[in-house]
């Protein structure tokens, strides 16, 4: 892996960008179950806020369950509600249509506990999002500079889907951490 380029200058914000630098490789990089819950909780506690994540990875089975499930509906419904009231152009409103498919979809993933194909169909959600909101392609040259610029903390998400997009197929355990991460985010902005 190359050496990380830190997209932001003040110090605080820093050390939150260095930590989920520092964080994603450990995830990815075991198969221990336990340690993925305690990095994806603080890469989460990073992403999407500090302190409420843990529990929709530890605890009995039927609590994470019903948290976990309770998580995916206020994220479809905050995605929801995003993508509607997202003002574009009478020629862009086919993209808010797809956008509001992909949300059902991968939504649908999720329950369905695939989560392995719902990795990338939630890439595809997250870009959709940045091209309604900022007009963008979140993997174009200078989007990152961009939504850094904006918001460290979205641009710490934005970087996460990155690494999202770039990797391999995984197993679906880290799967579902990786999609947990990702939808706290969301569901938490």
């Amino acid at each position: 892996m190359s050496v990380p380029v830190y997209a932001v200058d003040d110090p605080a914000d820093l050390d939150v960008e260095k930590a989920a630098f520092e964080l994603f490789p450990l995830l990815v990089g075991t198969d221990n179950a336990v340690l993925r819950q305690e990095y994806g909780s603080a890469l989460a506690d990073i992403i999407g806020g500090p302190g409420a994540f843990r529990k929709y990875v530890q605890g009995n089975a039927g609590d994470v369950a019903t948290k976990r499930s309770h998580l995916l509906d206020v994220f479809r419904d905050n995605v929801g509600l995003l993508v509607a009231k997202t003002w574009v152009d009478e020629k862009d409103e086919v993209r808010k249509s797809d956008a509001l498919a992909s949300l059902d979809a991968f939504v649908g993933m999720v329950s369905a506990a695939d989560y392995v194909n719902a990795v990338p169909a939630f890439v595809g959600v997250a870009d959709s999002i940045a091209c309604l909101l900022f007009g963008e392609d979140a993997s174009a040259d200078g989007f990152m500079q961009y939504v850094f610029r904006i918001d460290p903390r979205l641009g710490i998400f934005y970087w996460y889907v990155g690494r999202l997009r770039e990797q391999d197929r995984v197993d679906p355990d880290l799967a579902l951490i990786e999609l947990l991460i990702g939808v706290y985010a969301l569901a938490s902005f």
